[in-house]
């Protein structure tokens, strides 16, 4: 993917003094899997923003789109985004990701309570009720999910439902490998049996 910096800086900073409205979202992905509370953890800190983050944007209703060519790639919104310039990292609440498919991916989408966006990589924690569809309409529910724009993966390493048109099923994690359309259930899988 061709990073395209400059035009992702000059919309980022659009969205941060523009203060860009959020787009509705028009997808209901259902009820949140409720996980025990001694099983509750949080996402990887990835470090982006050790030591001093230097100045900070608080913007309501932030929009950030990643584009090559003529075609959006990446898009994110949030309802309070918390914005450091000098980091290129963005702290998110109430936020909705969408990779969208292209030659040589399927895309996918997902809705979390908070959120991370390194703005210069399109590297995105998700944290906090999340809830996502990946490749054939199979959704996801975890504790965090990380997407790591230059392996090409989606992933979490804690317990996650997955529900396709086959049934529900637990795991201890997942792999989604974007560009390759493959998903890989995690620490062992168990069939969920409805009441």
């Amino acid at each position: 993917m061709t990073t395209m910096s400059g035009m992702i800086n000059l919309r980022a900073t659009l969205c941060a003094v523009g203060f860009l409205g959020v787009i509705g979202v028009g997808v209901v992905l259902g009820a949140v899997f409720v996980f025990p509370a001694e099983v509750q953890a949080e996402a990887p800190d990835l470090g982006w923003l050790q030591g001093d983050p230097g100045q900070v944007l608080d913007v309501r209703g932030m929009t950030f789109v990643a584009s090559e060519a003529s075609s959006n790639e990446f898009i994110l919104r949030a309802d309070i985004a918390h914005f450091y310039p000098d980091r290129q990292v963005a702290d998110l609440e109430i936020v909705h990701v969408e990779v969208a498919p292209g030659s040589d991916r399927v895309g996918f989408e997902m809705r979390c309570d908070v959120g991370q966006l390194n703005l210069s990589t399109q590297d995105f924690v998700a944290e906090g009720n999340v809830v996502g569809t990946i490749e054939g309409g199979r959704r996801f529910e975890a504790l965090w999910v990380v997407y790591d724009e230059a392996k090409g993966v989606l992933y979490t390493d804690e317990p996650v439902l997955i529900v396709d048109q086959d049934g529900r099923y637990r795991g201890g994690g997942f792999r989604y490998f974007v560009n390759e359309q493959r998903f890989r259930l995690e620490g062992g899988a168990s069939v969920v049996q409805d009441p």
